[in-house]
């Protein structure tokens, strides 16, 4: 009887924080929820080929009409002081990277990076952590967000005030129409195929670099020397010799750049991450660990573009967790990537995501609601054990949705611990 009277007798908020406890707590069976994804997956007819939950789509979520609003949520909010967060490292260092910490994370979670932030009077802080962080491997189209910034980066290092905003790609032998930036960038992300295929648009746009030139970048910012960065994406560009142009000075700001010898795409999961934070902590930067010469008048495009991912992964971690009613002001950015290897026998997928927004927990005695802001780099991979000629297909389709299931469930647990501190 106390008990029931207890219940009965709870205020809405009491209520509404049991809840929302009750259900962070049982977020913490990841076999359960493994199960519930799986199932999901299954029952959604998913296969290697088309993976229900990772290819979701952006058209389902609920921060839709949201991602216009992305770059402004940017500028905003501040914590507390933390000690063990450190400076943001100014282009070209690395930080130092926590390798404790991520042993909770699956081992098919292959490699994994996350840094978690802080912002204090206008500055970023963070804390890095790491599992094979500095491997060199095939991000597969999670590497596609390193063109676009290296787009903004050259053509804002020589027009400063040239936005892309006003800027189309266009073919100087008219082969094709101009397009919009943002809305090759959108297509890249989105895989929505409203100008061409995401792998056909990329490739176009690496051509504005040679091959040396983009991966000397990619070193010169994330200060890690040991990447490859020279390769296409399996198929030819949709221009080859692209022109960005600003319809607003009719000046053309960058053109395609000499072909030069082409090779891998090996990078780590801590460049994809410096890049992707760099980009959603830019207004917390000093000017010396922004990207070069990047504005934000630019960059707020790739923003939207990156908030258009056909992968929802934190979406479905924010319902999971009982949080999508305590949250304000999200931004979600993220990119995809996955394919199966023939040299190393496996299934793998990839997922970059940057994540921010304001935690407003209930609770008795009211405190300033948390700015939370992170963002993670994780490859998983599900090695390849079936040699039976007739059973390769079927064993390709379980491996894929069994590892699409996998990678939302760890999302789902790096979230939950973020949220109640655990992890730092």
């Amino acid at each position: 009887m106390t008990n029931s009277s207890n219940t009965t007798n709870q205020t809405p908020a009491n209520s509404t924080i049991t809840n929302l406890q009750n259900t962070l707590e049982q977020a913490k069976n990841k076999d359960k929820i493994f199960d519930k994804f799986l199932k999901e997956g299954i029952n959604a007819g998913s296969t290697a080929e088309k993976l229900a939950i990772l290819y979701r789509g952006v058209e389902t979520s609920p921060y839709l009409q949201d991602i216009n609003n992305y770059p402004e949520r940017l500028k905003q909010q501040a914590n507390p002081e933390d000690l063990i967060f450190k400076p943001y490292p100014k282009v070209g260092e690395m930080p130092q990277i926590d390798r404790q910490g991520l042993e909770f994370i699956h081992s098919d979670i292959k490699e994994a990076c996350i840094c978690i932030g802080r912002v204090n009077e206008g500055k970023i802080k963070a804390h890095w952590l790491g599992r094979n962080a500095l491997n060199k491997n095939q991000f597969w189209s999670g590497t596609k967000i390193i063109p676009l910034l290296n787009i903004v980066s050259q053509a804002n290092t020589k027009f400063f005030q040239s936005s892309l905003e006003n800027c189309v790609i266009r073919d100087p032998a008219k082969r094709q129409k101009d397009t919009p930036f943002l809305d090759i960038a959108s297509d890249i992300i989105s895989y929505q195929q409203k100008v061409a295929s995401s792998n056909s648009l990329a490739a176009m746009c690496k051509r504005f670099e040679t091959w040396e030139g983009l991966e000397a970048w990619v070193k010169k910012v994330t200060g890690n020397q040991d990447l490859v960065f020279r390769g296409r994406y399996g198929e030819d560009p949709f221009i080859n010799q692209p022109e960005l142009f600003d319809l607003n000075t009719k000046k053309v700001l960058l053109s395609a750049a000499p072909e030069t010898t082409r090779g891998d795409n090996l990078v780590t999961a801590y460049d994809l991450l410096r890049l992707l934070t760099m980009l959603g902590w830019h207004h917390q930067l000093p000017v010396e660990a922004r990207l070069p010469g990047a504005q934000w008048h630019s960059l707020s495009l790739i923003v939207k573009a990156l908030g258009k991912d056909a992968c929802r992964y934190t979406d479905i971690a924010i319902e999971t967790l009982g949080l999508k009613n305590f949250i304000s002001s999200p931004v979600i950015i993220s990119k995809l990537g996955d394919g199966y290897s023939d040299s190393r026998k496996s299934t793998e997928i990839v997922y970059l995501a940057f994540m921010q927004f304001i935690l407003d927990l209930p609770q008795s005695g009211k405190k300033p609601a948390d700015l939370i802001t992170l963002g993670l780099a994780l490859r998983g991979a599900k090695p390849f054990q079936e040699t039976n000629p007739a059973a390769i297909e079927q064993a390709k389709n379980r491996d894929a949705v069994e590892l699409d299931a996998r990678m939302v469930t760890e999302v789902t647990e790096i979230l939950r611990r973020v949220v109640t501190q655990e992890l730092v």
